[in-house]
C-alpha cells in the first residue's frame, strides 16, 4: 500500500483553519488557569515568603504572556483566512510612536535596552490607515528588535517617494543572510543567526503590513539588524 499523503499546512487557508482550532482549544484552559492563579494569589496574600511570592508572580506573568500569544495566533488566523477587515482612520504619527514605545518600554527596561526615536520633519501630522493594525505591527517589530538587542534600539519614521517608512534597528547580532527569507515564516524558531525567538510575532507583523497595503523587509544596515516597514503615504 502506498503511504498516505501527509502534506499539511501548505496554504494560508490551511494555516488559518489550523490556527483557529488551536486558539479555540487553548483559550478555555488558559482562562481557567489565570482565574485559579488569581484566586491563589488572593488566598495567600501576606502568607508567603519573598521567594514564594516571586514564584507566584512569575506564574501569573507566564499565563498572561501565553494569553497574549494566543491572541496573536487568533489575529494571524483571521489575516490568513481573509477575515480581518481594515478599518481606516486618522493616525497622529507622533502619538503613534509614543504609544508603541510605551507598550515595549517595560520589556526594554527589564533587559537594559535604551529606546531612541527620530521623526522626519517632512512627515505629515496624520496618516489615514487602520490605527490599531499599524500600532500592532510596529509594536511587534519593536519588541522583536528589543529581544535581540545588546543595549539599544533605534526607531525612525521617514517620508519619501510617496511612502511612509518605519525603520527599526538594533545593535544586536546581524541577521543571518541565508535565513532572511524564512524570518517572517509562522513559527520560525529563530529570528537571527544566534538568538532564539518564537517567530510568530514577525509573521503576524508581515500579515498586518500586507493588510494595510504595505511591505515589510528585514536586512542588515551597517552591520545592524533592521526591519523596514513601508506604507503608501496617501493612506490605505
Amino acid at each position: 500500500m502506498s503511504e498516505p499523503d501527509r502534506t499539511y499546512l501548505q496554504t494560508p487557508e490551511q494555516w488559518a483553519r489550523f490556527l483557529s482550532v488551536f486558539v479555540h482549544e487553548l483559550r478555555t484552559p488558559l482562562a481557567s488557569l489565570r482565574m485559579l492563579s488569581e484566586l491563589l494569589s488572593g488566598a495567600l496574600q501576606g502568607r508567603l515568603g519573598e521567594t514564594e511570592s516571586r514564584y507566584l508572580d512569575n506564574m501569573q506573568e507566564v499565563v498572561r504572556d501565553v494569553q497574549d500569544l494566543v491572541g496573536e495566533v487568533a489575529e494571524l488566523a483571521r489575516l490568513l483566512g481573509g477575515r480581518a477587515a481594515v478599518r481606516p482612520g486618522e493616525v497622529a504619527l507622533g502619538e503613534l510612536v509614543e504609544q508603541v514605545q510605551a507598550l515595549v518600554r517595560p520589556r526594554a527596561w527589564e533587559r537594559g535596552i535604551a529606546l531612541t526615536d527620530s521623526l522626519d520633519p517632512a512627515l505629515p501630522r496624520q496618516l489615514r490607515t487602520d490605527p490599531e493594525r499599524l500600532r500592532q505591527a510596529l509594536t511587534l517589530l519593536l519588541a522583536a528588535a528589543v529581544g535581540q538587542a545588546d543595549s539599544e534600539v533605534f526607531f525612525r519614521l521617514d517620508l519619501g517617494d510617496g511612502e511612509l517608512r518605519a525603520v527599526i534597528s538594533s545593535d544586536g547580532p546581524p541577521f543571518a543572510e541565508a535565513s532572511l527569507d524564512q524570518l517572517f515564516e509562522p513559527f520560525s524558531l529563530r529570528t537571527d543567526g544566534k538568538r532564539p525567538g518564537r517567530g510568530l510575532g514577525l509573521a503576524l507583523a508581515r500579515e498586518l503590513t500586507r493588510a494595510l497595503g504595505g511591505t515589510l523587509r528585514a536586512g542588515n544596515r551597517g552591520g545592524r539588524p533592521t526591519f523596514d516597514l513601508s506604507l503608501p503615504a496617501a493612506g490605505a
